[in-house]
């Protein structure tokens, strides 16, 4: 910690106990925030409305760690939550600078104290995993609709590397599916959410900005959360994203069931149907667009389709099965893709058809009871959208123009 200006505070027992967020000035010039860093708007704004205050020396250290201590407190500061009692305290607290705001934010409902079970540990840098956690298990206190996002996310497609590279914990895809979903937080540029990255006093300003903002709004008011929702509740965003209706069917009743090959070379199922809208092609719509729409793709005409990608199992039965089986398997437009051709599969982690020495790719999969998982590219034209699937017990289900 910094040594503040007042003799009174250079008692090293005292200087353990204070925090950053405790210094005295509330300038908002900086001498470590220049006009063009990037956060400077932000840090502005999260000192001026009393989240954060610099140090004496007038800086704000805007690449600093942030604690645990420090966020919960912070977190406690921003919050419009009502503070039930007998929600529990850290034992390991006692007498520390934050203790009696982060008590307060354990009885708004961000923190847990069950979920450190070892102590909370106060000086810990704070994990991004933490910080979506905190902040949704608060939204989802204040609001039942916040909550009720929460559940219907747990089974969604969460728009990160680690979700398909099976690194994340699936209990962790509804508190990132919330951020992401709100805007609260976001990935990095290389796809990844980095859950286990900690987190900067500028970074940390930005989102309490954010925060104060999402509070106020109702969950239903994210296109993108709707979309996860959608997709983690039905297996589709069709009708968040597209005017497309199933009418009085649901992809949930065909979800994951097995279709048989008209050519009888094996079963496929389809698994999750995302939809993009990249007719604009500088304002693409949809928060799966950066997954699966890659810059190379720009040279395509999207001006009359929506894009459309498909997770799929394929389960080959022929020895021979090619991608010639694949192609001519059905009937249904769904039911058929093509490779999705850019860089995003590798940047992402997730596999999609192969093009070449097809035979080979598949004949590990051949009479395999759990196929092979493939995401692949498909479009529906908006001008005749109508198509329809039927797996093999007969379930259905169609996309429909809904004007």
């Amino acid at each position: 910690m910094k040594k503040l200006i007042s003799s009174v505070f250079a008692v090293a027992t005292l200087s353990v106990m204070l925090s950053p967020l405790m210094q005295t000035t509330n300038a908002t010039t900086f001498k470590d925030v220049t006009s063009s860093h990037w956060a400077k708007t932000a840090i502005d704004e999260a000192v001026s409305k009393g989240y954060f205050k610099g140090y004496a020396d007038g800086t704000f250290k805007p690449g600093a760690q942030v604690t645990r201590a420090e966020f919960a407190v912070l977190l406690d500061r921003v919050s419009v939550n009502e503070k039930a009692e007998g929600k529990g305290s850290f034992a390991d607290l006692a007498g520390n600078w934050s203790e009696k705001e982060v008590n307060e934010a354990v009885a708004k409902g961000f923190l847990t104290p069950s979920d450190y079970p070892n102590g909370f540990k106060p000086t810990t840098p704070l994990t991004r995993k933490e910080m979506a956690k905190w902040m949704s298990s608060g939204l989802a206190t204040a609001s039942t609709d916040y909550k009720q996002a929460l559940t219907d996310t747990v089974d969604t497609v969460v728009p990160v590397a680690e979700y398909f590279k099976k690194t994340m914990s699936k209990s962790e895809y509804p508190y990132v599916s919330l951020m992401m979903g709100t805007g609260l937080m976001s990935g990095y540029a290389d796809g990844t959410f980095g859950g286990g990255k900690t987190t900067t006093r500028a970074e940390a300003a930005v989102i309490l900005v954010r925060l104060a903002n999402v509070q106020k709004q109702s969950a239903d008011s994210f296109t993108g959360l709707k979309e996860l929702r959608a997709v983690g509740t039905t297996g589709t965003n069709m009708e968040v994203i597209t005017p497309f209706s199933s009418g009085v069917t649901s992809f949930k009743n065909v979800q994951g069931k097995k279709m048989k090959f008209r050519n009888g070379a094996g079963y496929s199922s389809l698994n999750y149907l995302i939809f993009v809208d990249s007719r604009d092609w500088n304002n693409k719509k949809g928060i799966y667009a950066s997954v699966f729409v890659g810059k190379e793709d720009k040279k395509y005409n999207y001006n009359n389709v929506y894009t459309l990608f498909e997770n799929q199992t394929i389960y080959p039965t022929a020895n021979d099965f090619g991608l010639s089986h694949y192609m001519n398997s059905s009937l249904s437009k769904i039911a058929v893709g093509s490779a999705i051709q850019n860089t995003l599969p590798d940047k992402y982690g997730y596999t999609t058809l192969p093009v070449f020495e097809t035979k080979e790719v598949f004949k590990k999969y051949v009479n395999n009871n759990s196929g092979v998982n493939l995401w692949v590219a498909n479009n529906i034209l908006i001008s005749s959208p109508d198509a329809s699937y039927i797996t093999t017990d007969g379930s259905r289900f169609v996309v429909l123009d809904n004007k």
